[in-house]
């Protein structure tokens, strides 16, 4: 097993069971934003979406500065949350 499939299933196992915290730290850990790797790309847009399902809005908003996926995501949870209410 490659140091990429342990942390990748190292978070998934800690999305399962519901330590969005520990998915975070470890996806955040080798994600990138326009990365030239798909894989790591993917990571960051993951890292992104699993910042808003743990709550973590205040996160996002400082990556959407400079981040237009992080933007993106933090518009589609804000809008999720004004139909939940």
């Amino acid at each position: 097993m490659s140091v990429v499939d342990d942390w990748d299933t190292a978070a998934q196992a800690a999305e399962q069971r519901g330590d969005l915290h520990k998915a975070i730290e470890l996806v955040g850990s080798v994600a990138e934003c326009y990365s030239r790797d798909p894989y790591l790309h993917n990571a960051h847009l993951w890292h992104l979406d699993l910042l808003a399902r743990a709550g973590r809005l205040d996160e996002l908003a400082s990556l959407g500065e400079s981040d237009v996926h992080a933007r993106r995501r933090l518009d589609r949870a804000l809008r999720d949350m004004d139909r939940d209410t």
